[in-house]
């Protein structure tokens, strides 16, 4: 009897501490989505120089230097989760927004020529 008293104990403790690991990561997840709403957006234009799909980063020469963006929250060509199909070489313009020192894409549009 006793034994099964520990092991209900400790599933129990397992799972709070789970659920309190999930209450967090929402809270955080809202907590950066607040800032992003309310971070100002900023416009560019450049040619790009890569897109690393995988870290989901690409880096744009500009008039004014390199800029590296985050294209986690990016609408691509009207589309969300296409930014992949982002070419090197191609001209974008577009807008971002700056949170904790990061720069993330908003929008990107092949730029019109």
């Amino acid at each position: 009897m006793r034994k099964r008293l520990v092991v209900l104990v400790a599933l129990l403790f397992t799972f709070a501490a789970v659920g309190a690991l999930f209450a967090q990561s929402d809270v955080a997840q809202q907590v950066f989505m607040n800032k992003l709403d309310k971070a100002k957006a900023v416009a560019f234009k450049g040619q790009v120089l890569s897109h690393d799909v995988k870290c989901h980063c690409f880096v744009l020469k500009t008039a004014k230097g390199e800029l590296t963006l985050l294209d986690d929250y990016a609408k691509f060509m009207d589309e969300y989760d296409q930014a992949k199909g982002l070419k090197a070489g191609a001209e974008v313009t577009g807008h971002y927004k700056t949170v904790d020192h990061i720069h993330y894409a908003t929008d990107i549009h092949y730029a019109k020529g």
